[in-house]
C-alpha cells in the first residue's frame, strides 16, 4: 500500500486554515487500506481537538479544519478503469462485458463492506446505494449502446461514481469507530 499523500495547508473560503488529506486509490483499495486511512484521519482529528482543548486557541499550525479527499478503490483492477471499460464496452454493444465489469465493481465494494464489519444495517444500506448507482449506470450505458458512441461527459459521469462510493464507505467507517 502506498502511503497517503502529505497534506497541504491553505486558507479556505472561511479564512481558516485547512488540512487536506488525499488518499489515492491504493490507499483505499480494500478494507485493510480503508482502516489505515481511517486511523490517519482519526489521529489528525485528535491532534486538532487536543491542541484546541489544551489552550483554547487555534493550533500552532493555524489549522482549524480537516478535509479528506478519496479516490475510487484501486488495486487490480482499479474501479475507475472498470467503470471506463464499461463505457467502452457499451459503445461496442458488448452487454456481456458491461455486466461483467459492473458486477465485479459491486462485488468488490460488497466484499470490502463485509470485511469492515461495520453495523450490518448501515453496511446493507451502502450496498443497496451502490447497487442502485450501478443500476443507474446500466441505464446510462443503454443509451451509449444505442448510439454506439461514448461522449466524454458520459465517461466523466460514470467514472465519478467510484470516488463517491469510497467517500461514503470511509465516512461510514469513521462514524462506526467514533
Amino acid at each position: 500500500m502506498a502511503a497517503e499523500k502529505s497534506f497541504e495547508e491553505y486558507v479556505g473560503f472561511d479564512n481558516k486554515m485547512w488540512q487536506v488529506h488525499k488518499f489515492g486509490g491504493t490507499s483505499v483499495a480494500n478494507a485493510d487500506c480503508l482502516v489505515k486511512a481511517a486511523s490517519i484521519v482519526e489521529e489528525q482529528i485528535n491532534i486538532l481537538d487536543n491542541s484546541q482543548e489544551d489552550n483554547g486557541v487555534v493550533p500552532a499550525s493555524g489549522v482549524t479544519n480537516l478535509a479528506v479527499v478519496v479516490s475510487a478503490m484501486g488495486g487490480k483492477p482499479k474501479v475507475t478503469d472498470l467503470l471506463l471499460d464499461s463505457v467502452d464496452a457499451a459503445a461496442n454493444r458488448d452487454d456481456g462485458m458491461v455486466n461483467e465489469k459492473l458486477n465485479f465493481i459491486l462485488e468488490k465494494h460488497s466484499n470490502c463492506l463485509d470485511a469492515l464489519q461495520i453495523d450490518a444495517a448501515k453496511s446493507q444500506a451502502l450496498k443497496e446505494n451502490i447497487k442502485n448507482d450501478i443500476d443507474q449506470i446500466r441505464d446510462i450505458l443503454k443509451t451509449v449502446a444505442l448510439m454506439k458512441w461514448k461522449a466524454s461527459r458520459i465517461s466523466e459521469l460514470v467514472s465519478g461514481y467510484g470516488e463517491t462510493w469510497s467517500a461514503q464507505i470511509l465516512s461510514e467507517l469513521l462514524s462506526s469507530r467514533s
